[in-house]
């Protein structure tokens, strides 16, 4: 009797020790140590939304309506006398701005990519290199210059309930 106690034992040792021993040769996080030093020293800045001409053939042929997320370096912000979102959103303008009027209409996966790295490197070279760790999109829209007044046409007869 002390013999099957002491085999059930054994076995539940065994089984306990191995998946245990499984358990961390097959886990690949982050110790928890490297992960806070992941995300230390990283603020998130979010510019308004940004409504950038599109012009093409000499005439304007839309908006480009986007909002942008920012990872930015805080030690650096914190030295900085001017608010850095006001750069932040000049580097968007200018980006969106400069691109092909044809790649906006039709924006791609690819044309995303593209200017969210063009953003990234016009401010790490005003900034210094690092300040802006990541671009991310929140919101990006076109929207042809006919939707616009189609827009404007329908708001004014709508009715006007501010009284």
């Amino acid at each position: 009797m002390i013999r099957l106690i002491a085999t059930g034992v054994w076995i539940c040792l065994v089984t306990a020790l191995s998946s245990y021993a499984a358990t961390l040769w097959r886990s690949h996080s982050t110790p928890e140590a490297e992960a806070h030093k992941l995300l230390t020293g990283l603020e998130t800045m979010q510019t308004g939304m940004l409504s950038v001409p599109v012009v093409a053939e000499g005439a304007i042929q839309g908006y480009v309506l986007a909002q942008f997320n920012f990872a930015v370096q805080s030690d650096v912000v914190k030295r900085m006398s001017v608010a850095p979102d006001v750069f932040l959103a000049d580097a968007a303008f200018r980006s969106i701005y400069a691109a092909d009027a044809q790649a906006m209409r039709g924006a791609k996966k690819q044309d995303l990519a593209a200017l969210t790295t063009t953003i990234a490197d016009q401010l790490n070279q005003r900034f210094g290199d690092g300040f802006v760790k990541d671009v991310l999109i929140e919101k990006f829209a076109f929207v042809a210059k006919s939707e616009v007044r189609e827009g404007a046409n329908l708001m004014k007869g709508q009715p006007n309930f501010s009284r």
